[in-house]
Protein backbone atom coordinates (compact mmCIF):
# COMPACT_ATOMS: atom_id res chain seq x y z
CA UNK A 1 0.00 0.00 0.00
CA UNK A 2 2.93 2.14 -0.71
CA UNK A 3 4.97 3.80 -3.27
CA UNK A 4 8.15 5.21 -2.84
CA UNK A 5 8.52 9.25 -3.80
CA UNK A 6 11.27 10.57 -5.75
CA UNK A 7 13.27 11.21 -2.88
CA UNK A 8 13.01 7.89 -1.98
CA UNK A 9 10.30 8.49 0.71
CA UNK A 10 7.32 6.49 1.66
CA UNK A 11 4.03 7.74 0.20
CA UNK A 12 0.26 6.06 0.49
CA UNK A 13 -0.59 4.29 -2.84
CA UNK A 14 -3.54 4.55 -4.30
CA UNK A 15 -4.78 8.28 -2.93
CA UNK A 16 -5.13 10.36 -5.91
CA UNK A 17 -7.76 12.46 -5.96
CA UNK A 18 -8.72 11.99 -9.30
CA UNK A 19 -9.48 8.61 -7.65
CA UNK A 20 -10.19 8.77 -4.23
CA UNK A 21 -9.64 5.50 -2.52
CA UNK A 22 -10.22 3.84 -5.76
CA UNK A 23 -6.72 1.49 -6.09
CA UNK A 24 -8.09 -0.34 -2.70
CA UNK A 25 -9.34 -3.25 -2.39
CA UNK A 26 -10.73 -3.07 0.94
CA UNK A 27 -14.64 -3.65 0.79
CA UNK A 28 -16.73 -1.03 1.80
CA UNK A 29 -14.59 1.69 3.83
CA UNK A 30 -11.67 2.87 2.03
CA UNK A 31 -10.28 5.00 4.74
CA UNK A 32 -9.57 2.74 7.19
CA UNK A 33 -6.58 1.16 5.43
CA UNK A 34 -5.44 4.97 4.40
CA UNK A 35 -5.49 5.68 8.12
CA UNK A 36 -3.85 2.84 9.34
CA UNK A 37 -0.84 3.01 6.78
CA UNK A 38 -0.44 6.55 8.04
CA UNK A 39 -0.23 5.20 11.48
CA UNK A 40 2.11 2.64 11.01
CA UNK A 41 4.52 4.91 9.18
CA UNK A 42 4.25 7.71 12.16
CA UNK A 43 4.53 4.95 14.72
CA UNK A 44 7.93 3.79 12.67
CA UNK A 45 9.20 7.09 12.44
CA UNK A 46 8.46 8.01 16.35
CA UNK A 47 10.57 4.69 17.11
CA UNK A 48 13.59 6.20 15.91
CA UNK A 49 16.28 7.59 18.02
CA UNK A 50 16.33 10.93 15.76
CA UNK A 51 12.36 11.11 15.85
CA UNK A 52 11.30 14.54 14.42
CA UNK A 53 8.32 15.36 11.70
CA UNK A 54 8.31 18.24 9.37
CA UNK A 55 5.60 19.59 7.21
CA UNK A 56 7.93 18.17 3.98
CA UNK A 57 7.95 14.70 5.87
CA UNK A 58 4.27 14.21 6.42
CA UNK A 59 3.35 15.68 3.01
CA UNK A 60 5.90 12.61 1.48
CA UNK A 61 4.10 10.19 3.50
CA UNK A 62 1.37 10.81 2.11
CA UNK A 63 2.06 11.22 -1.66
CA UNK A 64 2.43 14.40 -3.39
CA UNK A 65 -1.07 14.07 -5.23
CA UNK A 66 -2.76 12.71 -2.11
CA UNK A 67 -4.37 16.38 -1.83
CA UNK A 68 -7.23 15.41 -0.25
CA UNK A 69 -5.92 13.05 2.70
CA UNK A 70 -2.96 15.94 3.10
CA UNK A 71 -6.13 18.52 3.17
CA UNK A 72 -7.75 15.95 6.65
CA UNK A 73 -4.52 15.90 8.54
CA UNK A 74 -3.71 19.49 8.36
CA UNK A 75 -7.55 20.30 8.98
CA UNK A 76 -6.97 17.66 12.27
CA UNK A 77 -4.04 19.71 13.42
CA UNK A 78 -5.77 22.71 12.80
CA UNK A 79 -8.16 21.50 15.59
CA UNK A 80 -5.14 21.49 18.48
CA UNK A 81 -4.14 24.15 20.47
CA UNK A 82 -0.75 25.66 19.54
CA UNK A 83 1.65 28.42 19.99
CA UNK A 84 0.97 31.75 18.82
CA UNK A 85 0.36 31.28 14.95
CA UNK A 86 0.17 27.79 14.83
CA UNK A 87 -3.59 27.82 13.86
CA UNK A 88 -2.72 30.59 10.66
CA UNK A 89 0.30 28.16 9.69
CA UNK A 90 -2.10 25.33 9.45
CA UNK A 91 -4.97 27.60 7.28
CA UNK A 92 -1.78 28.08 5.13
CA UNK A 93 -0.85 24.79 4.39
CA UNK A 94 -4.84 23.67 4.03
CA UNK A 95 -4.96 26.62 1.54
CA UNK A 96 -1.49 26.15 -0.36
CA UNK A 97 -2.93 22.15 -0.93
CA UNK A 98 -6.39 23.29 -2.23
CA UNK A 99 -4.44 25.68 -4.46
CA UNK A 100 -2.29 22.78 -5.65
CA UNK A 101 -5.52 20.43 -6.11
CA UNK A 102 -7.77 22.62 -7.79
CA UNK A 103 -4.82 23.22 -10.34
CA UNK A 104 -4.06 19.52 -10.51
CA UNK A 105 -0.59 20.04 -9.40
CA UNK A 106 1.66 17.91 -7.19
CA UNK A 107 2.18 19.47 -3.53
CA UNK A 108 4.87 21.07 -2.54
CA UNK A 109 5.69 23.91 -0.06
CA UNK A 110 8.60 26.04 -0.09
CA UNK A 111 12.11 25.30 2.14
CA UNK A 112 11.07 27.53 5.52
CA UNK A 113 7.63 25.85 5.06
CA UNK A 114 8.82 22.83 4.57
CA UNK A 115 11.37 22.40 7.10
CA UNK A 116 8.44 23.53 10.05
CA UNK A 117 8.58 21.13 12.85
CA UNK A 118 5.10 19.16 13.85
CA UNK A 119 4.78 17.66 17.23
CA UNK A 120 5.59 13.74 16.43
CA UNK A 121 3.88 12.22 19.37
CA UNK A 122 0.98 14.05 19.07
CA UNK A 123 0.14 13.68 15.28
CA UNK A 124 0.80 9.75 15.92
CA UNK A 125 -1.93 10.19 19.08
CA UNK A 126 -4.02 11.91 16.86
CA UNK A 127 -3.89 9.48 13.93
CA UNK A 128 -4.19 6.77 16.33
CA UNK A 129 -7.74 8.43 17.90
CA UNK A 130 -8.70 8.69 14.26
CA UNK A 131 -7.70 5.23 13.35
CA UNK A 132 -10.43 4.03 16.13
CA UNK A 133 -12.97 7.17 14.71
CA UNK A 134 -13.10 5.87 11.32
CA UNK A 135 -13.88 2.46 12.56
CA UNK A 136 -16.78 3.47 14.51
CA UNK A 137 -17.73 5.71 11.66
CA UNK A 138 -17.80 2.79 9.08
CA UNK A 139 -20.70 1.31 11.13
CA UNK A 140 -22.75 4.27 9.09
CA UNK A 141 -20.65 5.51 6.51
CA UNK A 142 -20.56 3.20 3.27
CA UNK A 143 -19.48 4.57 -0.69
CA UNK A 144 -22.62 6.25 -1.59
CA UNK A 145 -23.79 9.59 -3.87
CA UNK A 146 -20.17 8.91 -5.54
CA UNK A 147 -21.30 11.71 -8.25
CA UNK A 148 -20.01 14.20 -4.88
CA UNK A 149 -16.70 12.55 -4.87
CA UNK A 150 -15.81 11.51 -8.33
CA UNK A 151 -13.02 13.49 -10.27
CA UNK A 152 -15.79 16.04 -11.63
CA UNK A 153 -16.95 16.79 -8.18
CA UNK A 154 -12.68 17.65 -7.22
CA UNK A 155 -12.39 21.39 -8.64
CA UNK A 156 -15.55 22.12 -6.71
CA UNK A 157 -14.38 20.63 -3.27
CA UNK A 158 -11.07 22.19 -3.87
CA UNK A 159 -12.90 25.54 -4.05
CA UNK A 160 -14.84 24.67 -0.93
CA UNK A 161 -11.36 23.51 0.71
CA UNK A 162 -9.66 26.67 -0.01
CA UNK A 163 -12.62 29.28 0.97
CA UNK A 164 -12.42 26.88 4.48
CA UNK A 165 -9.20 27.42 5.02
CA UNK A 166 -9.40 31.07 3.68
CA UNK A 167 -11.86 31.40 7.06
CA UNK A 168 -9.02 29.62 9.29
CA UNK A 169 -7.02 32.32 8.68
CA UNK A 170 -9.06 34.82 10.97
CA UNK A 171 -7.74 36.69 13.75
CA UNK A 172 -10.36 35.15 16.21
CA UNK A 173 -9.20 32.50 19.39
CA UNK A 174 -11.49 29.30 18.76
CA UNK A 175 -13.16 30.30 15.05
CA UNK A 176 -11.02 27.41 13.28
CA UNK A 177 -12.36 24.56 15.27
CA UNK A 178 -15.60 24.25 13.34
CA UNK A 179 -14.51 25.16 9.62
CA UNK A 180 -11.64 23.07 10.37
CA UNK A 181 -14.13 19.68 11.82
CA UNK A 182 -16.01 20.32 8.64
CA UNK A 183 -13.11 20.09 6.28
CA UNK A 184 -11.92 16.97 8.10
CA UNK A 185 -15.67 15.37 7.33
CA UNK A 186 -15.58 16.70 4.05
CA UNK A 187 -12.20 14.63 3.10
CA UNK A 188 -13.30 11.93 5.04
CA UNK A 189 -16.47 11.40 2.87
CA UNK A 190 -14.11 11.82 -0.31
CA UNK A 191 -11.72 9.40 1.16
CA UNK A 192 -14.39 6.74 1.70
CA UNK A 193 -15.98 7.63 -1.00
CA UNK A 194 -19.25 8.76 1.08
CA UNK A 195 -21.18 11.59 -0.84
CA UNK A 196 -23.34 12.23 2.37
CA UNK A 197 -20.61 12.33 4.47
CA UNK A 198 -19.28 15.18 2.27
CA UNK A 199 -22.32 17.30 2.25
CA UNK A 200 -22.55 16.77 6.56
CA UNK A 201 -19.02 18.21 6.44
CA UNK A 202 -19.78 21.44 3.95
CA UNK A 203 -23.01 22.01 6.11
CA UNK A 204 -20.64 21.91 9.41
CA UNK A 205 -18.22 24.35 7.45
CA UNK A 206 -21.12 26.82 6.42
CA UNK A 207 -21.87 27.09 10.36
CA UNK A 208 -18.57 27.60 10.95
CA UNK A 209 -18.21 30.01 8.23
CA UNK A 210 -21.71 32.05 9.82
CA UNK A 211 -19.91 31.95 13.43
CA UNK A 212 -16.91 33.50 12.00
CA UNK A 213 -18.53 35.83 10.07
CA UNK A 214 -20.90 37.03 13.33
CA UNK A 215 -18.07 36.87 15.78
CA UNK A 216 -15.71 39.32 13.57
CA UNK A 217 -18.10 41.50 13.25
CA UNK A 218 -19.35 41.41 16.85
CA UNK A 219 -15.98 42.67 17.35
CA UNK A 220 -15.69 45.24 14.47
CA UNK A 221 -18.61 46.70 16.79
CA UNK A 222 -17.08 46.86 19.77
CA UNK A 223 -13.96 47.98 18.39
CA UNK A 224 -16.09 51.21 17.15
CA UNK A 225 -18.02 51.67 20.66
CA UNK A 226 -14.58 51.51 22.98
CA UNK A 227 -12.94 53.67 19.82
CA UNK A 228 -16.34 56.53 20.44
CA UNK A 229 -15.80 56.09 24.24
CA UNK A 230 -12.19 56.40 24.75
CA UNK A 231 -13.14 59.40 22.23
CA UNK A 232 -15.49 60.86 24.43
CA UNK A 233 -13.29 60.59 27.58
CA UNK A 234 -10.15 62.17 26.20
CA UNK A 235 -12.95 65.75 25.12
CA UNK A 236 -13.90 65.32 28.70
CA UNK A 237 -17.77 64.75 27.65
CA UNK A 238 -20.38 62.05 29.43
CA UNK A 239 -19.80 58.70 27.21
CA UNK A 240 -23.26 57.92 28.63
CA UNK A 241 -25.53 60.87 26.93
Amino acid sequence: MSETGRDGSTGVAGMTDESPGHDHDHGHDPIIPIVDVIVAQLRERAGRPDAALTCADLLAMVGERSHVLAIMLFALLNLLPGPPGYNFLMAVAMFAVGIAMLLGRPMSFGNWFGRMPLPLKVIKKLLEALAVIVRWAAKISAPRWRGLVGPGAMPFLAVIAIFLALVNMAPVPFMNLIPSAGLAVICMGVLNQDGIAVLVGIAIGALGTVVALVAIWLIFVLAFALGDIVEHVVEGDDPTQ
